[in-house]
């Protein structure tokens, strides 16, 4: 089975690519914002309690799938230093227990293009950023630009790729 997770901040495309990715090999797609709109939805987003919430949903849908014997699972993820790693270290424990060897690929471009992504139409009607502002905002107070620690990772600056580039440029770079 293959587990890839692709990572990096709000709007740099991740979910696309992975999108792509996934359909490209047949494997199943699963959005962290899955998990956060739900998390929202059940406990809210900055109350006690939001976090592990958040992640048990989704470890419990990779063992899920685990279980079901998917071929392969595409995780996009937001990896924030050092916030993250109480979920990384659980992802760690569902990785090590079904004896998976995970991919992972840290996504980034140019500020310019990130805003025309952030600003554009198909971002409409969604929870997503979606202007200028909050982009400059998050990224002022969020550092997207460490790498999850004991993995290896491949680092994509997408600013000059379509989707299908990004999902090919990656396929070359982790094992199938």
């Amino acid at each position: 089975m293959k587990f890839v997770m692709i990572y990096g901040p709000s709007g740099i495309g991740k979910e696309s690519v992975a999108r792509e990715l996934a359909k490209r090999n047949r494997w199943h797609l699963f959005p962290q914002h899955l998990a956060f709109d739900i998390a929202c939805a059940v406990v809210g987003f900055g109350n006690d309690g939001f976090e592990k919430y958040q992640r048990k949903i989704c470890l419990d849908a990779f063992e899920a799938l685990i279980k079901k014997n998917v071929s392969g699972i595409v995780f996009t993820f937001c990896y924030v230093y050092p916030a993250s790693n109480y979920f990384i270290d659980g992802l760690f424990e569902v990785l090590k227990k079904y004896e998976i060897k995970a991919d992972f690929v840290r996504l980034s471009c140019e500020f310019d293009e990130h805003v025309r992504r952030v600003t554009s139409e198909n971002r409409k009607n969604t929870n997503k950023i979606q202007s200028k502002e909050y982009l400059e905002d998050y990224l002022h107070r969020f550092d997207f630009s460490v790498d999850i620690a004991g993995v290896e990772t491949f680092h994509l600056n997408n600013t000059e790729l379509n989707i299908q580039e990004s999902a090919v440029e990656i396929e070359t770079r982790i094992v199938t």
